[in-house]
């Protein structure tokens, strides 16, 4: 699952940073399920678009194996509630201090999106994915 919350439109996001989400996505073995407001002609196959998902329905499905979120309370608290790892790419706000927090906690691992690249996103997703923390 892939969600920046309802604040975060991507929209208003650098082409070049949503660019690099597709392509990262696009080199992952897993299905994606994407929030977000703005239909997207370039998406891989293994991408699902929507406007609105049920987050708490998806988080508890046994098929979910990450949750990349931008950090907000809401979003770490259902993740952990549910016992899906946390990818987080804090943005703003109290996402910076609630990832410091899931990593240290051992739930999460966390990478900045003003240096994200296709690698290391999916380097990170994998990690997530395939340890037993």
């Amino acid at each position: 699952l892939f969600s920046f919350g309802s604040t975060v439109q991507v929209s208003h996001m650098p082409e070049k940073h949503r660019k690099t989400l597709i392509g990262a996505f696009r080199k992952l073995k897993q299905k994606v399920l994407w929030k977000s407001e703005m239909e997207m002609s370039d998406l891989p196959a293994n991408v699902k678009l929507s406007k609105w998902l049920p987050q708490q329905d998806v988080l508890a499905h046994k098929n979910i194996k990450a949750f990349v979120t931008h950090g907000g309370l809401g979003s770490v608290t259902e993740a952990v509630y549910h016992g899906v790892p946390l990818v987080a790419i804090p943005l703003f706000a109290d996402q910076y201090l609630n990832v410091q927090k899931a990593v240290a906690a051992g739930y999460a691992e966390t990478i900045e999106f003003s240096n994200i690249t296709e690698d290391s996103l999916v380097g990170v997703i994998n990690r997530v994915t395939r340890e037993k923390k």
